[in-house]
């Protein structure tokens, strides 16, 4: 196949991701796209990269790039179209979110960053709307990060931040500026407050368990936070004995 034909694939494919009514079945619909117009199969492995499997062999320079190509589109209508950047994804569905974007961070920029905190002053339970409190939090820290970012609640006041190709330096702006917006918020009477959070960042080698140490770090944080945050006697987070 000529490499002007493969071009046009391309081209066609990106104008199929790119539509604004595309769901996560587009991303299927370009595979078969592509094995219709070049006769290749093409897959993702466990690591997320994509494979192309030509029906005569493969390794000119044309299919090569055409790979590394195809590889790019996908990754990045994956990033734009594979979750809906107005939802506030519960615990199982962040996790599985967690794990995709490090399968993709781990081939592509090993950058991956993620901030876990707690909101005090939310108060869930009987009689409460725990989904309009959740969502209200949830849609107030999504205006406050980047359009790929991630907002997930982990149950009762605690949620979670995940940057893909992001480190801990823009994690902890991001975190700021999600603090500040919340405090800003007013339910009831009831003031919200962000104290403290704990970071996680992708290792070197692609490994670590990001959700494990951001919890461990966080607890650290809210042991400090209680020993040097400010002193009032309705603080829920001061000790009773100093």
């Amino acid at each position: 196949m000529d490499e002007p034909t493969l071009i046009q694939v391309i081209a066609q494919v990106a104008r199929e991701l790119a539509a604004p009514e595309a769901e996560a079945e587009a991303l299927e619909a370009a595979l078969v796209h592509v094995r219709e117009q070049t006769g290749a199969e093409v897959s993702f492995d466990e690591e997320q990269r994509v494979v192309v499997r030509w029906p005569a062999g493969g390794g000119d320079a044309a299919q090569v790039a055409f790979e590394q190509a195809l590889g790019d589109v996908l990754a990045l209508a994956r990033d734009a179209i594979a979750r809906d950047g107005d939802v506030t994804l519960g615990p199982q569905n962040f996790l599985a979110e967690l794990e995709r974007c490090a399968s993709a961070a781990r081939w592509r920029d090993r950058q991956l960053s993620l901030c876990v905190f707690d909101v005090e002053g939310l108060t869930l339970g009987p009689g409460i709307d725990e989904s309009r409190l959740v969502e209200l939090v949830g849609a107030t820290a999504r205006r406050s990060v980047r359009q790929g970012d991630v907002v997930g609640h982990l149950g009762a006041g605690r949620f979670a931040l995940l940057f893909p190709r992001a480190g801990t330096f823009e994690a902890r702006a991001a975190f700021k500026r999600v603090r500040e917006a919340v405090a800003l918020l007013d339910l009831d009477g009831h003031e919200l407050a962000c104290l403290s959070a704990g970071y996680a960042e992708l290792d070197d080698d692609g490994t670590g368990d990001l959700l494990g140490e951001a919890l461990t770090r966080l607890h650290a944080a809210r042991v400090r936070q209680a020993y040097t945050g400010p002193i009032g006697p309705n603080s829920p987070t001061q000790p009773l004995a100093g």
